[in-house]
């Protein structure tokens, strides 16, 4: 009789039974040599039996209908079937004699044999494994309840194995963050962004590069602020979150495919974006070649695009890059100030915090107040649901954006606590940034440069091949033109104090810092609310 050995393990996973298939197969070779069985072939498979479509399985039973094999032996019958199709296979072909004996470690099954013995067994197998999805997807329910992210962590956290929880991998989390800052600057595409990670070093769990795809998922992830989707529904986890909701969302709202199609097909140039022509049209950029001998130059224009017809713009000459460097370097040292106001500007400005203080515990107040609403109007929602007042769907629905809300209140509440100290520091780092921001231009790389600029401003002027106006976003102009205004009395008194007004909001930057006085002032920038009778100057003579 031709017998052969048929071994399963459930998992496919190499770390885990990783024994289950070694052991089986010697334990049925101990039986062979007992009972002086000869062995024809062994199949070995990594699959559950939950579900039809075992491929190993199937290419056994197609050669036992060929009449290659007699005899099966095995660990236990249910390593054969755990579902109704393959039971009901294995049934009728050792009913019908194609198979003549099933041998397993503590009994034989016959065709004469009664049916009933092995339908029980196979049922039993049958309702191990519906009883353990059941049992599973409880399990995740409960630790759903408690906060825990219930699937394989994400990139940029890693399961702890003692404690069973989820947690930051310090080392990718430094990735995920920067890929959203990189992100949100709009400067980059998922692919290039891809591409920039991959060279840095940032790897998959398995050791290949995290392509655009999974950036894409990654930058969707509400994971990051510290909320994750169960079911459909935003829940709210205990993780350390890696990012705020506000830089989050920033993300979404310039996640737009179409954006990203064909931007790596154009050619990038420094300063194309932020300027326009002295006659209110914008100016775009070409690189032109200078041969001179055998030497080929290639060299960056900036020029009116002249969309509006060559007689409505007088400005016939380019600008190269290298000149605009130079003269876009000058303007920004034109922002500059003594130091003396500068430390006179800080103190007036820590001495008014009290007033910032009291508005942001009246917000604070408010958050909480509103917190505290929505999470008893999702405790009503649930009772009704309960008693059925209310049809799922609206259930669903309503459940979606009371949990989308609870997150932006929580979010908010954390950034006041953050900022309520500190907001009057990042005045300070912004004060400084435009003290060194020239030496930061001249010194940075392309890639700085465009970024002092971008913090700076959206839109030069140019005429006659030289900056014609420089105009500061806000908070810098207010900033730069009360300190312009303010005379600091003769004999620099250290007590005098001038009536400074803190700021209570700054311009969300789109960019990543390259200096600590950057850092420092972005830290804070997406976290500061602005009381609505705050007037746009910052400081007041």
């Amino acid at each position: 009789m031709k017998y052969i050995i048929y071994a399963r393990k459930s998992s496919e996973s190499e770390d885990r039974q990783a024994k289950s298939i070694e052991d089986q197969i010697s334990t049925m070779r101990e039986i062979a040599r007992r009972d002086g069985i000869e062995i024809v072939q062994i199949f070995q498979e990594s699959k559950s039996a939950k579900d039809p479509g075992r491929p190993i399985f199937n290419e056994m039973i197609k050669k036992f209908e060929q009449g290659k094999f007699d005899a099966i032996l095995c660990w236990k019958i249910d390593r054969l079937a755990r579902n109704p199709k393959d039971e009901g296979t294995i049934k009728w072909m050792l009913q019908k004699g194609i198979i003549k004996i099933i041998k397993t470690n503590d009994r034989d099954y016959l065709p004469d044999d009664n049916a009933l013995i092995a339908s029980v067994e196979f049922g039993m197998a049958n309702q191990y494994v519906r009883d353990l999805s059941k049992n599973v997807r409880r399990g995740l329910d409960e630790k759903v309840k408690r906060g825990e992210y219930a699937t394989c962590p994400p990139l940029g956290y890693k399961t702890n194995y003692k404690t069973r929880k989820m947690e930051v991998d310090e080392i990718e989390a430094q990735y995920v963050v920067k890929a959203f800052k990189l992100y949100v600057t709009g400067n980059y595409s998922l692919k290039s962004l891809a591409d920039l990670l991959f060279d840095e070093g940032l790897r998959s769990h398995t050791g290949k590069k995290v392509y655009h795809g999974s950036i894409y998922t990654m930058l969707k992830n509400p994971v990051y602020y510290g909320y994750f989707i169960w079911k459909g529904i935003l829940q709210k986890g205990v993780h350390e979150p890696l990012i705020s909701k506000d830089l989050f969302d920033e993300a979404q709202d310039i996640m737009e495919p179409k954006k990203h199609c064909k931007q790596d097909k154009k050619k990038h140039f420094l300063f194309r974006g932020f300027m326009h022509c002295a006659c209110g049209l914008r100016m775009t950029a070409e690189i032109r070649k200078k041969v001179h001998g055998d030497n080929v130059h290639w060299y960056t224009y900036y020029h009116c695009t002249k969309s509006k017809g060559f007689d409505q713009c007088d400005q016939r000459k380019y600008v190269s890059e290298k000149d605009l460097i130079l003269e876009i370097g000058q303007s920004v040292d034109d922002f500059s100030f003594d130091y003396e106001i500068l430390e006179v500007a800080v103190q007036a400005i820590k001495e008014n915090g009290t007033r910032q203080g009291e508005y942001e515990q009246d917000i604070e107040n408010k958050n909480t107040f509103l917190l505290e609403r929505n999470r008893s109007r999702q405790k009503a929602l649930v009772e009704k649901y309960i008693d059925d007042k209310i049809p799922e769907n609206l259930y669903q629905q309503t459940l979606k954006e009371l949990r989308e809300e609870e997150a932006t209140l929580d979010c908010k509440t954390e950034n006041m606590e953050r900022s309520s100290v500190k907001v009057f520091e990042a005045i300070q780092a912004m004060l400084m940034f435009l003290k060194l921001a020239g030496r930061i231009f001249k010194d940075g790389d392309d890639e700085t440069k465009k970024e002092v600029l971008s913090i700076l401003s959206s839109n030069l002027i140019i005429k006659n091949k030289k900056v014609f106006d420089f105009a500061l976003k806000e908070p810098f102009s207010c900033l730069l033109e009360d300190l312009k205004n303010f005379n600091l009395p003769k004999g620099g008194n250290s007590t005098f104090v001038p009536n400074f007004e803190p700021v209570y909001a700054l311009s969300k930057t789109k960019t990543e810092a390259h200096t600590s006085a950057c850092i420092d002032m972005w830290a804070y920038a997406d976290s500061n609310c602005r009381p609505l009778q705050c007037q746009c100057s910052a400081l007041t003579n």
